[in-house]
């Protein structure tokens, strides 16, 4: 780390360039991906999102307990007579606006909240946004019916600050293959590092744009940056995040091409060398601060953050390896942010998985207490913390899926049971039209049209083209904690097909809520890099894996559920049953046939 001519910290390290990539390799598209990585933080929909009204919190069972619109020059006078006659006391903030420079010579907009006495010094939470700061402001300092216990501390100051390009910083050059918002944040890391209010301890902290962005800047390692928690993202985009099984996420491209076209993602459908580079674009290796990942069960990012929770407790520079942690509870990717989804406010179901009592903040501020401020007590030892859907209290383990675990099977029988044994062997043959899709309802999505989290099949589970299986009532809680998979043989009658799945809690009136989905395209298995088209009725034997790592618990007199059907559009891209990789609103209907009985298994992992 350096400085400027300015006094501006700069980053000796580099920018995480493409061109050298693309000049060594030929990667295709890499020019366009350079674009990709360095901006689509963008147009991820942030939890975070601050067009929202918020209610008031409450309390709840196992919780980890560890403003006001001020002008710049003006203080906040909450808790100002709590340490009264203390001339070192640090409870009064103020906010001042400010413009940090950052090496390229760009100035960029952002807010501090600092203590109002010039003798305090405080370590210092960056958050690095593209929505906004005074949005942010408005949902997380100023809201006077929200709870927000990290943001609310008075031991910490805070920097929010507008990405380059954006709000107060609209200014800026745009990012480029030199100059990243990796780079702005190593840079903002040291500026922080230096002001007379801060102690020269820096973490960072947010959601899903305002998580990626916190990778980008420690692969950098800032040698101020002690600590950061990075909320429903991965380090790197994956082949598996865009294609689950060989089929291209549709509802999240339908997002993404909104701004950029899909044309990036469209070009690589398999899993190429361009995949393989683009997998190891950030290196955890380069990780030398401690990270507590946070994942939702029903974010669309939980498998990808668990999995970048793994590779950096393998990988990461071994100094840091003990104090990373994962935390991870029934959320989806809305679900830390305010009551909305930046177009309309959360429905009551969806509520059921909102981040009410603020844990992600409370945990937050126990790993930043332990990393920035070195209080022993605030840490906690055991690797891993998470609570499971339909529970109310924090669990602990060394690691994730806890050692513990076992996995369970049943067969899918031709009397729609799932049976541990004795399932009926015979076929179920269902319709799959690709212009009359089995529909999407909830899930791991991310557009406002779309429910989010856990949601009812009702209109899934009426169609001709759903088969249904359940199992019988439970006498015991059943304890999902893991990963789930369907292993079945398949025929279809044309030259490709899929197999869709969700797996559901089934209550005592029937009703099946989503727990989590999978699909497989038939064409392309596992390891994604072949496609090779089918020959029409030939059986095929299929695997699909469920998307997400799930901690849910089935409740005494609840049954276990499983609908397969040949789509689940458009979370997932519909097959156009010709060969095309895309639907592009030609394609022709099929009959997807399954064979059951004791070889069609439903494997999850259970405690």
């Amino acid at each position: 780390m350096g400085l400027g001519d300015s006094g501006v910290f700069v980053a000796e390290r580099g920018c995480k360039c493409l061109a050298p990539l693309v000049e060594s390799v030929g990667f295709p598209g890499g020019w366009e991906m350079s674009n990709i990585i360095n901006k689509i933080h963008i147009i991820i929909i942030s939890g975070a999102l601050l067009f929202m009204f918020t209610c008031t919190s409450s309390p709840s069972r196992g919780r980890p307990d560890a403003g006001s619109d001020a002008s710049s020059d003006s203080v906040d006078l909450i808790d100002a007579d709590a340490d009264a006659g203390n001339p070192e006391d640090c409870r009064q903030r103020l906010f001042e606006d400010v413009m940090i420079p950052v090496g390229d010579g760009a100035q960029l907009a952002a807010f501090v909240v600092r203590p109002a006495n010039p003798a305090c010094r405080v370590p210092v939470v960056l958050v690095q946004t593209p929505y906004g700061k005074q949005n942010f402001r408005a949902e997380f300092f100023d809201n006077p019916v929200a709870e927000h216990p990290l943001f609310q501390s008075r031991d910490y100051g805070f920097v929010v600050l507008d990405w380059r390009g954006f709000f107060g910083s609209s200014n800026a050059p745009a990012v480029s293959l030199t100059r990243g918002y990796g780079e702005d944040g190593y840079d903002v890391v040291g500026w922080i590092a230096l002001q007379p209010w801060s102690d020269g301890s820096v973490g960072t902290w947010g959601v899903s744009a305002l998580c990626r962005v916190q990778y980008q800047t420690a692969v950098l390692r800032p040698a101020a940056l002690k600590a950061a928690v990075p909320i429903f993202c991965q380090m790197n985009y994956t082949y598996l995040e865009t294609y689950p099984g060989g089929v291209i996420r549709r509802e999240y491209m339908q997002f993404l091409g909104a701004y950029f076209g899909a044309g990036v993602w469209e070009a690589h459908p398999t899993r190429d060398t361009w995949w393989t580079w683009a997998e190891r674009y950030y290196n955890p290796s380069d990780v030398a601060a401690p990270m507590m990942v946070v994942a939702g069960w029903f974010d669309l990012y939980n498998t990808g953050g668990i999995d970048t929770y793994h590779e950096l407790v393998a990988g990461s520079d071994p100094a840091v390896r003990d104090g990373h942690r994962l935390l991870a509870g029934p959320w989806h990717h809305y679900a830390s942010g305010g009551e909305s989804t930046g177009t309309r406010t959360l429905t009551e179901q969806e509520m059921l998985w909102f981040d009410g009592t603020r844990e992600i903040e409370r945990w937050s501020l126990r790993f930043f207490d332990a990393h920035l401020r070195g209080l022993s007590g605030a840490g906690w030892d055991d690797r891993v913390v998470f609570r499971a859907a339909n529970e109310a209290d924090w669990e602990t383990s060394l690691e994730w899926p806890p050692a513990d675990v076992t996995e369970h099977a049943w067969s899918l029988s031709t009397d729609g049971s799932l049976r541990e044994s004795g399932a009926t062997a015979g076929v179920r043959t269902l319709p799959v039209n690709p212009f009359d899709p089995s529909p999407t309802v909830g899930g791991q999505t991310l557009l406002s049209t779309y429910d989010h989290g856990p949601a009812r099949q009702d209109e899934v589970v009426a169609r001709e083209d759903a088969a249904v299986f359940v199992t019988g009532p439970v006498s015991t809680p059943l304890r999902l904690t893991g990963l789930a998979r369907v292993e079945l043989t398949a025929s279809v009658t044309t030259i490709d097909g899929d197999v869709a799945v969700r797996l559901t809690d089934v209550d005592p009136e029937g009703n099946h809520t989503l727990i989590t989905d999978g699909i497989a395209r038939l064409s392309l298995p596992s390891p994604y890099d072949t496609r090779t088209l089918l020959t029409p009725l030939a059986p095929v034997e299929v695997r699909v894996d469920l998307t997400n790592h799930v901690a849910w618990t089935v409740q005494p007199g609840h049954r276990l559920g499983l609908i397969v059907t040949g789509s689940n559009y458009a979370r997932f891209d519909v097959n156009p049953h010709n060969g095309a990789a895309f639907f592009t609103g030609a394609g022709v209907a099929a009959d997807l046939t399954l064979q059951l009985g004791p070889e069609a298994v439903l494997r999850v992992q259970i405690r």
